[in-house]
């Protein structure tokens, strides 16, 4: 039996805007390369505005 890698529950910012797949480390491999603020906006916050 194969086991489905878990997902990230929530991408950071920068991932979510281009559609990346983001880690969810403090600051994503992504960010990381990028020299980027990693930030992490709770989905709840995002779905109110």
């Amino acid at each position: 039996v194969t086991r489905v890698p878990r997902r990230t529950p929530m991408a950071c910012t920068f991932c979510r805007g281009r559609k990346l797949k983001c880690d969810g480390q403090p600051t994503c491999a992504n960010c990381h390369r990028r020299g980027l603020v990693c930030e992490y906006v709770p989905v709840y916050v995002l779905h109110s505005l």
